[in-house]
């Protein structure tokens, strides 16, 4: 199995453009379950001068999300999160966000109806460096702020301390750029005007993500350099669509807000916020929200939030532009494929 990965740079004149494209191999052979397992890494090149490992690649577009108080020794990992854009937007579910009001801790405080104040808290994500060229390690960068794709409605999300009630399980942020010249490398999301076969029931959905994170000790080597045991593994999760709930918005019908979907995919922890691909796996159709667990820890199945219903959603902290003005406007650099009549 593989998804298509596009490696972004930057023009002359300052525009962000795509600068190759590869096949990403989502492969492990020695894995019992063919659905849910540890993706194998290995060495990938791809034209004209992209040289990594598969894992490596995958992990500038999908990123473990992470708070760290300022003084503590600990490294709380949250969920996961994917980059749509060059400039460091990115998406991820919005319980994630919320953790630190549901474990209290680093001070956040609700900013408005959408947002949220970060106070002494240090969010961000941990961005893995190419081990063919800088060696193992990570990159942390900021999070400078995180707000809602949704709006208000009358369904709270059921996260403990937060009457958060909105019409989707879906946040965006701004992550701090990694230098003037570097882009963050975004996946493709749904957009207007796609063609393909989509989130059809029956169809195939497949999802990449941090699965069973666990907070890290971490110590002080020097002076912004810390050390500890991240153990940042990513995993594949596919199954089929079971169920569309484009209505939810009004019925209610399943405990994940707002218009989703079910799937048959083991979703353990730290898989929350993870990009759920369509059955090409091209683009991303969803976020997932909520995964399902009996006595004998998670089963396949769980919920994935509908990415296309937040599209024409202003977002405050950009001027009340929506993704898809960003996308028409080749703003940020957010990816814009064959697109038919867009």
């Amino acid at each position: 199995m593989e998804i298509l990965k596009l490696f972004w740079g930057k023009r002359s004149d300052g525009t962000w453009e795509i600068q190759g494209m590869s096949p990403i191999s989502l492969s492990n052979d020695k894995a019992k379950d063919k659905n849910f397992y540890l993706i194998q890494d290995d060495i990938c090149h791809a034209q004209p001068n992209h040289i990594g490992t598969i894992k490596s690649f995958l992990g500038q577009s999908i990123v473990p999300i992470v708070a760290h108080v300022p003084g503590e020794s600990i490294l709380r990992c949250l969920g996961t999160g994917f980059f749509i854009s060059c400039t460091g937007l990115l998406i991820t579910a919005a319980h994630v966000i919320t953790d630190p009001i549901e474990r209290q801790y680093g001070g956040v405080k609700e900013r408005d109806d959408n947002s949220w104040d970060l106070g002494e808290l240090k969010m961000g994500v941990m961005i893995p460096l190419n081990p063919v060229f800088q060696g193992d390690g990570y990159i942390f960068r900021d999070i400078e702020w995180a707000s809602f794709l949704a709006e208000r409605s009358e369904n709270p999300l059921p996260i403990s301390g937060v009457d958060l009630k909105l019409t989707s399980d879906t946040a965006i942020c701004k992550v701090l750029p990694l230098g003037d010249e570097i882009p963050h490398q975004p996946l493709s999301i749904v957009q207007k005007g796609l063609i393909g076969l989509g989130m059809s029931v029956g169809k195939a959905a497949t999802t990449i993500g941090y699965a069973d994170m666990h907070d890290v000790e971490l110590t002080q080597v020097q002076d912004g350099v810390l050390s500890g045991d991240f153990k940042f593994n990513l995993h594949v999760s596919t199954g089929k669509i079971i169920e569309r709930f484009t209505d939810n918005f009004e019925t209610k019908s399943v405990p994940a807000p707002g218009a989703c979907f079910s799937a048959s995919l083991k979703l353990p922890g730290g898989m929350s916020g993870s990009p759920i691909f369509d059955d090409e796996r091209i683009y991303v159709h969803g976020v997932v929200s909520k995964g399902w667990e009996d006595e004998n820890g998670p089963t396949d199945f769980g919920f994935g939030s509908m990415l296309a219903y937040s599209l024409n959603l202003p977002i405050k902290l950009m001027e009340d532009k929506t993704l898809i003005d960003l996308m028409k406007n080749n703003e940020h650099g957010i990816s814009k494929l064959s697109i038919p009549d867009a």
